[in-house]
């Protein structure tokens, strides 16, 4: 009789705060590393909507944000803007892993937390290191 390995947990503690996704924020504000980040806005009640969990590996996050920005990789920050007005970005500040593979495995667990409408989850990403995965936030 095999046990079932328990799954690794991540944890993880996000930005001080949300950030508008506009130019002058990313300058400020958006990491020049590899990331994990979400396009954010607010539902009907005045809370979070995570549109999009993104993955900026090998990029920065900092790239990838204004890649939406310019129209270069989708959802583009004007498709988002279509439905949503106020679109903003937040990332993961800290987390513990052991290699930046594993930043894979934490997008792939907040794709599957969240559920976003933006981001194909046929296939979340994972760094196959583990068989599960999951975060939990300082």
């Amino acid at each position: 009789m095999s046990r079932t390995q328990p799954p690794r947990m991540f944890h993880i503690k996000r930005s001080e705060r949300c950030y508008r996704l506009k130019p002058e924020a990313l300058r400020a504000h958006a990491p020049r590393r590899p990331g994990v980040y979400e396009l954010l806005s607010c539902d009907a009640k005045g809370g979070p909507e995570v549109l999009y969990v993104g993955l900026a590996l090998p990029q920065t996050i900092y790239e990838r944000l204004a890649a939406h920005l310019m129209g270069n990789v989708r959802p583009t920050a004007d498709e988002l803007r279509q439905s949503h007005p106020n679109v903003y970005f937040d990332f993961i500040a800290e987390a513990d892993i052991e290699s930046q593979e594993e930043l894979r495995d934490i997008a792939g667990a907040l794709m599957i937390r969240h559920n976003p409408r933006h981001n194909l989850l046929q296939n979340p990403p994972s760094s196959g290191k583990h068989h599960r995965v999951d975060v939990m936030e300082a």
